[in-house]
């Protein structure tokens, strides 16, 4: 003690000695911070309760003031202001654990640092704190002291000192709390992020029972009271929501960011997560971020408009300059506000991880491209592949991914498989270049979070956010140069000293040649692919992605001004977008793709449209048989010579050995072409086509969906047929046909021929199967034959078990 008594008094020469009165003078007084849109618009006022009540100590209850005393400080009025065992005590368990466990500031030098001194944690200030908590105890009372702290300290969700607390948490004044919602604030005080009773209701429970605890030992309560106040529930009110900020999902991010710092870049704000967001809400703060404000407007209004009924799925969206990385519009959710909503304030732009599905897709192509494989490369088709590779077996053997709804694909170059959505393709690729290079080339682009080391990765297994797919997706449209995403671009404090400011930085990260073919390959996908819904009437390129299930969508679209990463799901997780939970079948292609197109169009209103940049190096143009990727030979049919672009040393050199006369029986790739193009193509060469109309999940009126025989498949023009399915318009109606009594297979593909879309039960009549009935046969159907409905309705079909 006599050692404690000295160090005291040395630190005393060092610091301004107090004179009798108020202390008052040396008190910071909190100032309410801002969040700014990028042209200076607020979006928020962060601030402590800046008109709360400080209340008489002879107000707060005395279990609140024993609970404080047992967990902050038990020798309170005891010691002189330092605690000399108790720092003593300190040292030895947090040597013990390895780890801060335990501090050893009385509640004294709580209230210095807290008002006088600030957070920083150099010996000199710690020394400082000490001499003038010592010195504090020489001119007040302890309970002046007390009653100064308890109106000062800081309960989290912007409430500083008791009253505001017991407002906050439990609508109630502070002379109204029971003994556990006391016991829960006593224990909010050294971390209330940490135990916060909202966002981590369990960890705050415990932390109320360890307070109950201290109380117990400390004699200030006995073993019964203390297990019956630890058993009652929380009983908290819901956070305020009179205070609504604009674009509320990125004042959220803000204070994440803040409060996480993961790359240190707040570090001037505080050294932990209670530091810096104490400094948030009290430091007068002016925070600059990118946001765009007309284009996060914009966003919101393309996300409410598709998403127009109550019942819908969430979404969020990420829109990013490439050419700078700024954050231009961010929103994480249907409705931060939505009091019913259980997830309303998780964001799901940035904390969402979803499945991509064949939205990663391009940072595959990326990585087969920057080695040398060219796009006009042919692989096997098929519906389904069996990859042997080891490096590619999973836990059930063999990995055998398949297509999309078990579409079955002739030969095809790589170009037309990103188009196209070829898994099969894509699970061959991936065994060529292996999962270790799949997962750097993610990581180059700049997707941080955690990804698996698999094959499965090329058709999106491993989990991203929307604002991970939306800064994978902005190199390409810089050719190859990425701009690290960023959200905030400046913190100023009160005195205008700027604290924090991004500073430019970019990284090549892939060949310009290598991000123009992906470019190149992605505005086809959007101009005769998956993502046709997507037009925006300029120069653009995307990518669709659907996950097993349609439990999540995907749409990632770029321009040379704007990319943004669109999402669909239930916040909830692995919830099937399907009728009936949802209107249509949710995938990539449709709503997603939707509410690009409504964003991008209005975002980019005023941006003239232009072409995406050329690089001037590594690329060779050259006239292909886009059929075989060989140079033509006189007998290659006109339609299938085509100039194609390649990386130099990858282009094609021999003359094609085919045709060796004129053609009569190759068959072209129809699908995705429009009806009056492939019937052009296909009638040109002689063949026979029947037309038949499908109710396509991908692609929109008038396109071809599929066709029979398969691309580079064989017919005689003279005497067979060729058979092609075209997508027929979803508002047209129809009569539906009667299929009762026929066998279910049969029913069912009589009516998915005529675009309707079947779902089939088997199942028996409410009061049981007739002796006579038939397994398989459709007994009823919803509607009924002879209704005319919309055509791509639902038709329900029951037949007899089997």
């Amino acid at each position: 003690m006599a050692a404690g008594v000295a160090l005291v008094g040395a630190a005393c020469a060092q610091v301004v000695v107090l004179e009798p009165g108020d202390p008052i003078a040396f008190v910071q007084q909190p100032q309410t911070s801002h969040v700014l849109a990028a042209d200076g618009t607020v979006l928020a006022a962060l601030h402590a309760e800046q008109d709360r009540e400080a209340v008489p100590l002879d107000r707060v209850p005395a279990e609140l003031v024993a609970a404080v005393i047992a967990v902050e400080d038990r020798r309170f009025f005891l010691h002189r202001g330092v605690d000399v065992p108790a720092i003593a005590r300190a040292a030895v368990r947090n040597v013990e654990a390895g780890a801060v466990e335990e501090g050893g500031s009385t509640i004294t030098q709580q209230y210095v640092k807290n008002t006088m001194l600030g957070p920083a944690r150099t010996a000199e200030r710690k020394l400082k704190e000490a001499a003038l908590a010592y010195q504090l105890e020489q001119h007040h009372s302890k309970e002046q002291i007390l009653e100064r702290y308890l109106n000062t300290i800081y309960f989290g969700h912007g409430a500083y000192g008791v009253h505001a607390a017991a407002q906050r948490y439990f609508g109630r004044p502070v002379d109204a709390l029971t003994l556990a919602q006391s016991a829960l604030l006593a224990g909010l005080i050294a971390s209330p992020a940490r135990w916060d009773p909202h966002t981590r209701p369990q960890a705050a429970g415990e932390r109320r029972a360890h307070v109950l605890d201290a109380m117990v030992a400390t004699g200030r309560l006995d073993r019964t009271a203390a297990a019956e106040a630890a058993n009652e529930p929380l009983d908290l009110i819901p956070l305020p929501t009179d205070r609504r900020h604009r674009a509320p999902y990125v004042v959220e991010e803000v204070r994440r960011l803040i409060a996480r710092d993961e790359d240190g870049a707040f570090a001037a704000l505080g050294d932990d997560p209670d530091e810096r967001l104490a400094t948030l809400y009290t430091g007068g703060l002016r925070i600059h971020t990118t946001i765009d404000l007309r284009m996060q407007d914009q966003a919101e209004a393309a996300i409410a408009g598709v998403l127009a009924e109550p019942d819908d799925p969430s979404a969020a969206l990420v829109a990013i300059d490439p050419a700078s990385g700024a954050v231009r519009a961010l929103v994480g959710g249907r409705d931060f506000y939505d009091e019913d909503g259980p997830h309303a304030r998780f964001n799901l732009a940035t904390q969402g991880r979803r499945q991509p599905g064949s939205a990663f897709k391009p940072v595959v192509l990326a990585a087969a491209l920057s080695r040398g494989v060219a796009l006009e490369r042919t692989f096997p088709g098929g519906s389904s592949v069996t990859i042997p590779d080891p490096a590619c077996r999973g836990p059930q053997g063999p990995w055998s991914p398949s297509n999309y709804d078990h579409r079955a694909f002739g030969p095809v170059t790589l170009r037309g498989a990103t188009i196209h959505s070829v898994n099969t393709v894509y699970a061959r690729l991936a065994a060529e270049l292996g999962p270790e290079t799949l997962l750097a080339t993610a990581r180059n682009l700049g997707i941080k979070g955690e990804l698996p080391a698999v094959c499965a990765l090329a058709l999106g297994a491993g989990e991203v956010s929307p604002a991970d797919l939306a800064a994978a997706y902005q190199p390409f449209a810089a050719l190859g140069r990425r701009h690290p995403a960023h959200l905030i671009a400046r913190i100023e404090t009160a005195d205008g000293d700027v604290v924090h400011e991004r500073q430019a930085e970019s990284y090549q990260v892939l060949d310009e040649a290598v991000a123009h073919l992906v470019t190149r390959t992605l505005q086809e996908a959007v101009q005769r692919g998956t993502g046709v819904n997507a037009a925006i009437g300029r120069p653009q390129a995307g990518k669709t992605g659907t996950t097993d299930g349609s439990t999540d969508a995907w749409f990632v679209g770029y321009t040379p001004d704007l990319v943004a990463a669109v999402w669909i799901g239930f916040a909830e997780g692995k919830i099937a977008m399907v009728p009936p939970r949802t209107r249509i079948r949710v995938e990539g292609g449709r709503w997603p793709a939707q509410i690009w197109a409504a964003f991008a169009k209005e975002a980019l209103a005023d941006a003239p449209p232009r072409e995406f940049e050329v690089p001037e190096v590594s690329l060779v143009t050259v006239e292909v048989d886009i059929s075989r990727n060989c140079l033509p030979n006189p007998y290659t049919p006109p339609e299938l010579v085509q100039a194609r672009e390649y990386l130099r040393g990858t282009e094609p050199t021999e003359l094609c050995t085919e045709p060796t006369g004129p053609p009569v029986d190759d068959v072209p790739d129809v699908t995705g072409l429009t009806r009056a193009t492939a019937l052009r193509l296909l009638r040109s060469k002689g063949f026979v086509v029947e037309e038949r109309p499908v109710a396509s999940k991908v692609y929109p009126p008038g396109y071809v969906t599929g066709q029979q025989p398969l691309a580079g498949g064989r017919v005689d023009p003279s005497v067979g047929k060729l058979v092609i399915w075209v997508s027929v318009n979803p508002r047209e109606h129809a009569v539906v046909a009667d299929v009762v009594g026929l066998e279910l297979e049969s029913a069912v593909a009589r009516l998915e021929s005529q675009a309707w879309v079947v779902q089939s039960l088997y199942v028996c009549p409410e009061h049981g199967c007739p002796p006579d009935a038939r397994p398989g046969r459709v007994w009823e159907q919803d509607p009924p034959a002879g209704s005319r409905e919309r055509l791509h309705s639902v038709v329900v079909l029951r037949a007899y078990p089997r």
